[in-house]
């Protein structure tokens, strides 16, 4: 493959950004969008519209710019190497180093592959010690090389063809974890489970509705104390909160240790299907599915393990759900020593935690939400397929040792 060697600034123009002041709030909550690097942490996306925070007119105009649709976003700081394409204009602040392609150069779909296929190279511009940056000066500097237009467009074609995969099957899967929240609420909420016409309401609760407590479903257990020395580059998959997913627990930054470490953690040995949740800190009460995974996964302390039974599916539909409330996650943040620098809470507490309920309808539940929830494991495993497969791909591709014709 034919290449032609360019400066980053021969092809586009590179962009910082900024934070216009926080405590002026004319700057704030309005309509135009303006992302920070935490808002692509964990991103799987190739495009971004939005993140958590919106500016005025007046924001706009105080310490930022609003790049076009089509931009390649790249974070330079805090940390390097987030990257994603703005979906319509957008702002970002001085974490970046965002580049305006000139098209008849460079596809920017083909840019985004090409710094995600190079970001050992590209962070390698970094200076600090303590928190990397690249300048912008240095970000201009940077030598790529680049293909024809059209052989460009045909690698980001063939490579945004998985990306496009992905992305249905990641909206699939919130689709059915949507259609399971809201049957829960239908069924446990506004009472309108399968025959609720027959049964006569005491007090505004289905005639039958007694309490529950949490160990009834289910036991909780912190995960197993892993010492810091025993931590290794590769070994058994120990999850740590920070593991903890929106739906499904992100298997791909996994800590290891020797399988020497793991004898006497065998019970905390996660399965597909399995539930857990974050015991401590920012995230407390936040709960995630275990997917299928190649090897062994051990639950680090302050990790909460679900004991759902050799058949976790059978259980995990209306835990799920029920954790997932924010009545729920406030219980939990309420018990919890939440105005401590560290707030915690202990399996125990959430075990005592009490719901009103019946366990034949908890049970039907269960059996009609269950293949919801296998087609979400399902999807999830066809993504983490799609994804190696993409990312073998890559380099060949960019490195012209699988060719394609323009």
């Amino acid at each position: 493959m034919e290449t032609t060697t360019y400066k980053i600034s021969d092809i586009g123009e590179v962009v910082g950004g900024g934070t216009p002041s926080t405590a002026n709030s004319d700057f704030w909550g309005g309509d135009i969008p303006w992302i920070s690097p935490k808002d692509l942490t964990g991103y799987k996306s190739v495009y971004i519209s939005h993140g958590e925070n919106f500016l005025t007119k007046t924001g706009l105009k105080s310490g930022t710019k609003l790049l076009p649709k089509g931009t390649v976003l790249f974070s330079s700081r805090a940390p390097i190497g987030y990257v994603a394409i703005a979906s319509n204009p957008i702002c970002t602040n001085q974490g970046f180093k965002s580049i305006i392609c000139n098209k008849e150069i460079i596809n920017p779909l083909f840019l985004y592959y090409y710094i995600k296929g190079n970001l050992d190279y590209i962070k390698l511009f970094g200076t600090g010690a303590t928190f990397p940056e690249i300048s912008g000066a240095a970000m201009r500097k940077i030598k790529v090389q680049i293909p024809t237009l059209p052989t460009q467009q045909k690698i980001a074609s063939i490579l945004s063809s998985y990306d496009r995969l992905i992305e249905n099957n990641t909206r699939r899967i919130r689709l059915l974890e949507q259609m399971a929240e809201n049957l829960y609420k239908e069924w446990f909420v506004r009472f309108r489970f399968p025959g609720h016409e027959k049964v006569e309401m005491v007090n505004g609760l289905p005639k039958g509705c007694e309490t529950i407590h949490i160990k009834e479903l289910a036991q909780l257990k912190s995960g197993y104390a892993f010492k810091s020395e025993w931590f290794i580059e590769e070994g058994e998959a120990v999850a740590k909160i920070k593991d903890i997913g929106n739906i499904l627990m992100d298997t791909s930054s996994f800590s290891y240790v020797d399988k020497e470490n793991c004898i006497k953690a065998k019970k905390f040995l996660l399965t597909t299907g399995d539930l857990t949740i974050a015991l401590t800190g920012a995230t407390i009460g936040k709960i995630s599915i275990v997917p299928k995974h190649k090897g062994n996964i051990y639950t680090n302390q302050r990790l909460g393990k679900f004991f759902l039974g050799d058949n976790p599916m059978e259980k995990l539909p209306f835990l799920y759900c029920l954790f997932k409330q924010d009545s729920m996650v406030s219980n939990i943040v309420n018990l919890s020593n939440s105005s401590s620098a560290q707030p915690n809470i202990s399996p125990e507490q959430i075990e005592k935690i009490k719901i009103l309920g019946n366990h034949d309808i908890i049970s039907m539940y269960n059996k009609t939400c269950n293949p919801l929830f296998s087609n979400i494991l399902a999807l999830y495993s066809q993504n983490q397929l799609l994804t190696r497969q993409r990312d073998l791909l890559l380099p060949r591709l960019m490195s012209g040792k699988l060719e394609v014709k323009s």
